[in-house]
Formats: structure tokens, sequence, C-alpha cells
């Protein structure tokens, strides 16, 4: 039967599910305000971004309480202290989710579909660590990061294969808002091994 430091723990990891959640949802919006050009969903995803870092460093409070108030086995530290480190990586991805927001100029519109297919596997990947968290096994973040690449190979041969002086400014702004995107992506495995390497103890 859980103890109840295990139920505790359970419960920040489901409080850590939620977070992802939340920068799910910021980068998905962000990935639309520049799309569109929308400022209002970019303010609505700063405000998201602000309540994701929020929830992290409640997270870490929880885990450090944790610590604090019980004297876990040798597993359950490694398990709270993945914790930690999985609050300050989603934190750190709602950051990522913001510089998507902030990105300036309008997107070129033949350069519109390949960001848009970038945009939806980097959220893919963070839904599927999501999952993982709350308990599943979190099987569409390999898939995602890798179709993620693809997007940004394709991004970047559009960015290659234009020859605009006056433009060079917008190409290579194009160029970083596709690396952001694939850093997301990639905290998102880092996040999800961390996981798989220290689940939670009962649940």
């Amino acid at each position: 039967m859980p103890t109840a430091f295990q139920k505790e723990l359970v419960t920040l990891s489901h409080r850590l599910a939620d977070l992802c959640a939340l920068v799910a949802i910021a980068l998905e919006e962000a990935t639309r305000s520049v799309l569109e050009s929308d400022d209002t969903l970019g303010g609505r995803v700063r405000e998201q971004v602000a309540a994701a870092a929020a929830l992290g460093a409640a997270c870490e409070d929880q885990a450090c309480a944790l610590l604090a108030l019980h004297a876990p086995r040798e597993a359950e530290v490694k398990a709270v202290v993945a914790a930690v480190h999985t609050a300050a990586d989603l934190t750190r991805m709602g950051g990522l989710a913001r510089e998507v927001a902030d990105a300036r100029g309008p997107v070129p519109p033949d350069a519109r579909p390949a960001l848009a297919r970038l945009g939806a596997h980097a959220v893919a990947a963070a839904r599927a660590l999501g999952e993982l968290l709350a308990g599943g096994d979190g099987a569409g973040i390999g898939d995602a990061v890798v179709l993620a690449g693809a997007a940004e190979r394709e991004l970047r041969e559009w960015v290659d294969g234009r020859d605009r002086p006056r433009g060079a400014g917008a190409a290579v702004d194009l160029a970083l808002l596709a690396a952001v995107y694939v850093r997301f992506a990639a905290v998102a495995v880092g996040v999800g091994r961390r996981v798989a390497g220290f689940a939670v103890v009962g649940a």
C-alpha cells in the first residue's frame, strides 16, 4: 500500500503533468500568434507563461517540502530530485513558448505550412510528455521530435533556397525561430528520459 510520501509524490507528478499541458497550450497559441500576426494571442501566451512559471515554482517548493517533512529512501529521493529538475525544465519550455510569441515580423506565406507543422510536432511532444508524467507511456514523444526535426529541416531548406538580400534579416529570424521549436522538443525528450529513469515511486 502506498505510503503518505508516495501519495504526495504521485500528486506532485500530476501537477507536473498539468504544468506540461500549460506549456503545450502556450506553444500552440504562440504558433498561432506568429502565423496570424495576432498580438492579442501573443499577450495571452505571456500570461500563460507567467502562470506556468508560478506553477513550476510551486512544484519545486512541494518537492523540497517532501524531502524536509519525510525520511525518504534513496529511490524516493532520486524521484523527488527528478521532479525538481522537471519543474525547472518545464518552466524553461514555457520561456521558449514566450520566445515564439515574441518573434519579430510576419512569417512569409510560403513558409507558414512548414512552421505550422514544426509547431504542431513540438506541441505533440509536450503533450506526450504530459501523458507520461500523468502515468501513461508517453510513446509519442520520440515520433513527435523526429517529425519536428524534419519540419525544421524543411524550413531551413526554404531559408537556404531564397536569394533575397533585402529579406536576409527575415530569413535569419525564421531560422532562429525554428531552432526555438527544436529546443522545446529536445527539452521534452530530456525530461521524458529522466522521468522514465526515476518513475514515481508507488504510482
